[in-house]
């Protein structure tokens, strides 16, 4: 089999034999490049093997997320969540994915990314069941994005018109994490010179069990670009001796460093190492942008409940640090300014007037760091 990136063919691999051929190392993906080793000892080419399962996996929606398991149900894939069943989802549904342009093709089998390509093609709509949990339907084509989109929130992608779009959900009674998602993207709004971030908007969608109350956001991955999550770069990184944060500084500042800063100002506790990354250039495999901001659903949800969370270890580089000590270690790296009207309108307005309290928590810590 072929791991393509689009038409480009990067790695050969024969699981069952036990080979594993790189072909494109400056196109592999970050996880896998530089990793794969030359020698022809049995331990390395199990590790060859083992770094391909485990790539091949990581690409694989978990069990965990809600409505998974209805999800794989209505592919008739076996709910085992091992890594050798991950791998054959992985290979079943070809890996395609909406955030890149990876995708695993048959040794002799004719394909063009433009048929496989499901960012410029129709999709299956399993929304309702991505959101609900339900649906009667047995689905047997598995070239779609629900078994590749990472997260525990439950969620699902939809053509609006000609657009792509993201719908998320969550399984609280108040719909608390999807609310504050949508005010945290607002609030994110209000500062300037900043890393560009996801805008989410609300909706309500009818579902087979009722109405829900959801985010929105567009697919922000267009083809040209591959999104690389930050795990990925940082393993790259320690292969090739790389200071990855100094790095990151030296080619980004500001708009790296203030991800860590918006983070402590909206309290987002889940900053991890999957949903922060880059964008990857598809012809020439570098590195040429750090990725918008997304995944807001836990930002603010302290705030909402009153719970003091600015001592919650950050999971932004898996150190010991909290998220308001990276703040404060990268505030000075940053030139964010805040629009201090705007966030009062905002606060002001009918729609947030019972999240005052929300607002006061969010403006202090703005006033702690010294941005206002």
């Amino acid at each position: 089999m072929y791991l393509m990136l689009k038409n480009t063919e990067v790695l050969y691999f024969d699981l069952e034999d036990f080979v594993v051929e790189v072909i494109r190392n400056d196109l592999l993906p970050y996880c896998l490049r530089s990793n794969i080793r030359l020698s022809t000892k049995m331990k390395d080419i199990l590790h060859n093997i083992q770094e391909v399962k485990a790539y091949l996996s990581s690409r694989v929606l978990s069990l965990s997320r809600d409505n998974a398991k209805q999800i794989y149900a209505a592919f008739q894939i076996p709910q085992v969540d091992s890594t050798d069943n991950r791998v054959n989802i992985c290979i079943k549904c070809k890996g395609v994915s909406i955030v890149d342009s990876y995708w695993v093709k048959e040794d002799e089998e004719v394909a063009d990314w433009a048929k496989i390509n499901i960012r410029q093609n129709q999709l299956s709509d399993i929304l309702d069941l991505s959101l609900s949990g339900f649906s009667p339907t047995i689905t047997t084509n598995p070239i779609c994005p629900e078994l590749t989109t990472k997260g525990l929130f439950r969620k699902g992608w939809v053509y609006l018109g000609d657009t792509l779009y993201l719908l998320k959900s969550d399984k609280t009674n108040e719909y608390v994490n999807t609310r504050m998602e949508v005010l945290a993207s607002e609030i994110l709004e209000c500062f300037h010179n900043r890393l560009d971030s996801i805008v989410y908007l609300s909706d309500i969608k009818e579902t087979a069990r009722g109405t829900a109350y959801v985010s929105i956001c567009q697919n922000f991955v267009q083809e040209e670009h591959s999104f690389i999550e930050a795990w990925e770069v940082m393993d790259y990184c320690k292969r090739r001796k790389i200071d990855f944060r100094k790095q990151c500084l030296e080619r980004w500042g500001s708009k790296f460093a203030c991800i860590p800063v918006l983070d402590y100002i909206i309290i987002n506790t889940d900053r991890h190492t999957q949903n922060y990354g880059f964008m990857m250039n598809n012809d020439t495999g570098s590195l040429e942008a750090v990725a918008p901001m997304f995944d807001l659903n836990c930002a603010l949800v302290a705030d909402y409940f009153k719970i003091e969370a600015g001592d919650t270890l950050s999971q932004m580089f898996n150190t010991k640090e909290t998220i308001r000590e990276l703040a404060f270690q990268y505030i000075e790296y940053t030139d964010l300014r805040f629009d201090e009207q705007a966030f009062l309108k905002l606060a002001e307005s009918s729609r947030y007037r019972a999240l005052r309290y929300v607002f006061e928590r969010v403006y202090a810590r703005i006033q702690e760091l010294g941005i206002i």
